[in-house]
């Protein structure tokens, strides 16, 4: 029993339990969830939000926030299909579309970084403003009217074509970026830096490393990650307009949480947010095969933020109690 309570109090436990309990509902209810088409149907539903999980997750560990990500997916995704359809389609013109919105991504991550590190604003009322001017910048490209696509090529392909015939290419650019920020993460100076910062700023500073450089680059990948994100959508559903991406900051930051990121800063990896990610897409297809109505998702998201909050704070609470359990003990043996 007391192995039962270790392992349900450790936040790996805590996920697995709760995909166990969700296939045990999906066995008895809609056994359509386990075939392999759904599997497929879930990855790629989950690669988009994971892709801009995976650049949120810089800005997290720094211990920002970055609420423009959906805002990022709709304006790069608009420049893009307004190059693509005016250039014919060409490769010209698609590199074009897609060289402009990546350095508009990393303007809005310039700003987000100097706005949250020079002048001390706070980072959700900085992302929040943006996302409003950003979603406006957007009605003024595209004129408040949806650019369509009509093109088989490189745009069609960038998000609808299958790698050895199974794989959908968005799906492979998911594993991509995750594969490339674990290895940042992990294995160089930048990403032991991002975690020192997270983790105590002022001590950071006072061993040399610049932090606000840190938390400026974080938040240039993360506009990246949602301008990838963004551009790849477009190709997807073969349009882009005002409301493209609207609400997708709700999933990538539900990802988080559910993936165990600490949002204070300095703790969380890129397999917590993928995770986070993948959850989220399999909850989001079990109630909809399940019939529940479009409109009760965002009130079952509120409930899964809340409740992995609640697990995160007490498996960090209890991990903290029984460390200073342990150094008391250590203490009077002494």
């Amino acid at each position: 029993m007391k192995k039962v309570i270790k392992f349900l109090g450790n936040q790996w436990g805590q996920r697995v339990t709760i995909l166990v309990l969700i296939m045990v509902v999906m066995a008895v209810f809609q056994q359509n969830f386990f075939k392999p088409a759904n599997a497929m149907s879930i990855l790629l539903a989950i690669s988009l939000y994971g892709i801009m999980a995976c650049g949120m997750l810089f800005v997290v560990l720094v211990g920002g926030i970055d609420l423009s990500v959906g805002s990022m997916a709709a304006l790069t995704a608009s420049i893009l299909s307004i190059y693509a359809d005016r250039s014919g389609y060409t490769m010209a013109g698609f590199l074009t579309g897609v060289l402009v919105s990546i350095a508009a991504c990393i303007l809005v991550g310039i700003v987000h970084g100097i706005l949250v590190t020079r002048f001390a604003l706070p980072a959700f009322v900085v992302t929040l403003a943006t996302k409003y001017i950003i979603y406006g910048v957007v009605l003024l490209v595209t004129g408040g009217h949806f650019v369509h696509i009509i093109d088989d090529g490189i745009m069609y392909k960038l998000g609808n074509y299958r790698v050895f015939g199974q794989i959908p290419m968005p799906i492979v650019i998911f594993v991509l970026c995750a594969v490339i920020c674990a290895l940042i993460l992990g294995t160089t100076v930048f990403g032991r830096r991002l975690y020192a910062t997270g983790g105590n700023p002022v001590a950071s500073k006072l061993v040399g490393i610049k932090t606000d450089f840190s938390v400026i680059v974080s938040y240039i990948i993360c506009s990246i990650s949602a301008g990838i994100g963004g551009m790849i959508l477009a190709s997807m559903n073969m349009q882009a307009g005002p409301t493209t991406a609207n609400g997708y900051e709700g999933n990538v930051l539900t990802a988080m949480v559910v993936g165990g990121l600490n949002l204070a800063g300095g703790e969380g990896g890129v397999t917590g947010a993928v995770f986070g990610a993948l959850l989220v897409g399999i909850i989001n297809n079990m109630l909809i095969l399940l019939g529940v109505p479009s409109d009760m998702t965002t009130f079952v998201q509120g409930i899964i933020i809340i409740s992995a909050v609640s697990l995160n704070m007490y498996t960090s609470r209890r991990s903290q109690g029984i460390v200073v359990e342990k150094t008391k003990k250590s203490d009077i043996k002494a």
